[in-house]
């Protein structure tokens, strides 16, 4: 009984949230990159085109690093599919690993991969990171580095203070490690909401930058 009415608060809350959130979104056509689900997360609840090849995937933050800093190299870079973790579809680009653990092929990874990769739009561009340790950690001379990027907004959630990174959004702290939990892991219990929703108006992000 518990679990359907928790279930039924949750679609409500979705539907209603979906709503206002698209109704708020003024900027359009945006690439979100980000080396987790979290960029597909948000194209689906507002309802925009995947302007972004990294949509169900994911990537070392080290590796992302390399990625946004060499975005044109990289989105017209081969995808050189080898063994993976469970099967999950895995592909070397140039010096980055990917993981597509939301496909069900190579054939499909790839087609998706090319396919979005060609609509990243530069001009109206975002970007996600997070201070997660996972495949080295992410220093604050890295979080500093996405200045030198041109983008009309980015974000690192982090549980650290830093002046000179203006970006910063803090989230819950991983009880193990000196870093954020796994944010598309974290969510409230009773609506299912990410907490990241809960800490970061990521429409006025996109609708203003930063």
């Amino acid at each position: 009984m518990m679990q359907n009415i928790a279930f039924l608060l949750y679609k409500t809350y979705r539907r209603v949230n979906r709503f206002f959130i698209r109704k708020r979104l003024k900027n359009k056509s945006f690439s979100i990159l980000a080396p987790t689900c979290i960029a597909g997360v948000i194209y689906h609840e507002l309802g925009q085109q995947f302007l972004s090849p990294t949509i169900n995937l994911w990537m070392y933050d080290k590796d992302f690093l390399r990625f946004v800093h060499n975005l044109r190299h990289y989105l017209n870079s081969k995808l050189r599919f080898v063994q993976g973790i469970d099967d999950t579809p895995t592909a070397w680009l140039d010096d980055i690993l990917i993981h597509f653990n939301h496909y069900h092929s190579e054939e499909e990874a790839a087609t998706k991969w090319y396919e979005r990769a060609k609509r990243v739009n530069y001009d109206n561009l975002f970007i996600i990171m997070a201070d997660q340790p996972d495949g080295g950690v992410i220093t604050h001379e890295d979080m500093l580095s996405l200045k030198e990027i041109p983008c009309k907004g980015k974000i690192v959630f982090s549980v650290k203070d830093y002046d000179d990174v203006p970006y910063i959004v803090h989230l819950p702290k991983d009880p193990q490690k000196d870093c954020v939990n796994m944010y598309m892991f974290d969510k409230t219990k009773i609506l299912q909401r990410y907490r990241w929703e809960k800490e970061w108006d990521y429409v006025k992000w996109l609708n203003q930058g930063n």
